[in-house]
């Protein structure tokens, strides 16, 4: 499909600025790719709309820190492979506790203490809280932001390197932090792998 804009840096210049026309052709050009790209993982057309939707929400919310110097491609399949990571994290922990209620017929898993998640996500957020802030930056930069570790590098005028150690070490701290809490954060933990 044919763009409108002349270049791809006038393509983000006018989605930074919220033009609307930018927005639904960037849609138009890469939305039934990401869907197809999604759905080729994760062999499910609803889950692979979730996601295309997604992606292009984050890229609306988050228009003003686009980059010119980024391939908007680029970018968009980043987003779309960080989500399907987490589809499958989410359908890996899911299993997990059918496994464990399966396991332990006798055993009431519901029990409010055993799995509230809303305490987890408490712990989960406290203990990302408790990492040093330059480990914290790196960890939400790509966590929530989804930034690639050479973007983050870039960003932070630090090594790819730097990025991968923080990272292992973030995951690692934010790991040990909830393992006390027992079997329901084992679950939750699926998630951050």
């Amino acid at each position: 499909m044919k763009t409108n804009f002349v270049s791809e840096t006038e393509w983000i210049l006018a989605l930074k600025e919220g033009n609307l026309q930018a927005f639904n052709e960037l849609f138009d050009r890469y939305g039934k790719r990401l869907y197809y790209f999604s759905k080729g993982y994760l062999k499910s057309p609803e889950s692979a709309e979730e996601i295309v939707q997604e992606v292009f929400l984050k890229i609306w919310d988050n228009r003003i820190e686009l980059s010119a110097c980024k391939s908007i491609e680029s970018y968009l399949f980043t987003i779309t492979r960080n989500g399907i990571l987490n589809t499958i994290r989410k359908s890996k922990s899911e299993l997990a506790y059918l496994d464990y209620v399966k396991n332990n017929p006798g055993k009431n898993v519901l029990l409010e203490e055993e799995l509230n998640f809303n305490e987890l996500e408490k712990a989960y957020h406290e203990a990302v809280e408790h990492l040093s802030p330059r480990r914290k930056e790196i960890y939400l930069l790509s966590r929530e932001h989804s930034f690639s570790n050479t973007e983050i590098a870039i960003k932070m005028n630090i090594s790819v390197k730097t990025v991968e150690n923080q990272m292992t070490s973030a995951l690692s701290e934010i790991r040990r932090n909830l393992r006390s809490l027992g079997f329901s954060a084992i679950i939750f933990l699926e998630l951050f792998k």
